[in-house]
């Protein structure tokens, strides 16, 4: 199984003016630094959260549906990493020979109102790959939406604290520990996992 970025994000939760208003940083000799803090720290939340910020596309290989974990409903339901899912543009099952199909999407449904979304058969059940490694690929799309004001205000918040943190405190340790504003701000979007 692996998860695999297709598109990336065309933009950060947090614009660059934002992020020196906030650092009252009044020259542009620092705003390369300040770009890549933020980019750096908005992976940093995702990471923590186990979500997608700003909408991107994704690649998924499995090697079957029963993923411990993943799947549910007595296998009738395949839960999708990354949420917010905000659709499905193909499943592909390849057979033996590695020749692919793509499954018809009038043969499943995606519900994007669960969190994670899932992908739900109509009838049948989910095609079987005949390939035995990597015989499922699924391409969709996660994210709370394509601009930085599509990500709610604590999830932005908590992007451009961090990113003051890590641009304040430059020591050289490669990971501090999140601050407790910053906590506090992830805590109602952190995924339980059970």
């Amino acid at each position: 199984m692996t998860l695999q970025l297709v598109t990336p994000p065309v933009v950060e939760p947090v614009a660059l003016p934002d992020a020196k208003a906030f650092l009252r940083v009044g020259t542009a000799a620092e705003d390369d630094l300040i770009l890549q803090l933020i980019a750096s720290t908005r992976q940093r939340v995702e990471a923590e959260i186990g979500r997608a910020l700003i909408s991107r596309t994704y690649l998924e290989a499995l090697d079957r549906w029963d993923v411990p974990g993943r799947i549910a409903a007595n296998g009738q339901q395949f839960r999708l990493l990354m949420p917010p899912l905000v659709s499905v543009s193909s499943v592909t099952v390849f057979d033996a020979d590695g020749t692919g199909e793509v499954w018809n999407a009038a043969n499943y449904f995606v519900d994007t109102q669960s969190d994670p979304g899932r992908i739900v058969p109509v009838s049948g059940g989910f095609p079987r790959p005949g390939r035995e490694a990597a015989g499922i690929e699924i391409v969709f799309e996660a994210g709370y939406g394509p601009a930085s004001d599509d990500v709610p205000e604590a999830l932005r918040e908590a992007v451009m604290r961090l990113a003051a943190d890590a641009y304040l405190n430059r020591e050289g340790r490669t990971e501090r520990p999140l601050p407790m504003a910053v906590q506090s701000l992830l805590a109602p979007f952190k995924r339980v996992r059970l």
